[in-house]
């Protein structure tokens, strides 16, 4: 039983997106930076940082995914 247990843990753990990597934080499931910045990509959030910030482009993903979520 506790080889599927951590068979189990190790499946649900994936890589961290590319702004988690370069920030050195803990990937959450409900990450705001992982469907913009995939961990196979880490160029792209590094250049987006350099330019604004990550809590800058913290702040502009909420607004988006706050736009994006409003009834039409």
């Amino acid at each position: 039983m506790k080889e599927s247990g951590k068979k189990e843990g190790a499946a649900s753990s994936s890589s961290p997106c590319a702004a988690c990597r370069l920030l050195k934080r803990k990937c959450n499931h409900d990450c705001v930076f992982a469907p913009y910045f995939p961990a196979s990509e880490p160029h792209k959030f590094s250049n987006v940082h350099k330019v604004f910030g990550a809590s800058n482009v913290n702040k502009m993903l909420q607004v988006h995914y706050a736009l994006v979520q409003l009834p039409l």
